[in-house]
C-alpha cells in the first residue's frame, strides 16, 4: 500500500514530528543521566490472588491482599 491509498489523518502527528519528538526525548534522558539520575526500570510483578476475589484485586485492596498473604481472614 502506497501513502496515495492511505486517508491522512488531520489530528495525528507527522512522522518527522515523531521523529523530532523521540530525538528531544533521548537527548533529554541522555542529560538526565549525564547529571546523575537513575532510571528505574519496573518489572511486572504478580498479585497473589489466593485469598480475595478478583473484584478486590481489580478495585485494589492493598490491606486486604497483604491480610490474605497473612491467612487472615
Amino acid at each position: 500500500m502506497t501513502s496515495i491509498h492511505v486517508k491522512p489523518l488531520f489530528d495525528t502527528p507527522t512522522r518527522q514530528q515523531k521523529e523530532t519528538e523521540s530525538r528531544t526525548i533521548a537527548a533529554d534522558l541522555e542529560r538526565f543521566r549525564k547529571a546523575g539520575g537513575r532510571i528505574e526500570i519496573l518489572g511486572i510483578t504478580a498479585i497473589d490472588k489466593a485469598g480475595i476475589s478478583r473484584r478486590q484485586v481489580v478495585e485494589g485492596g492493598a490491606e486486604q491482599r497483604k491480610a490474605a498473604k497473612a491467612g487472615k481472614p
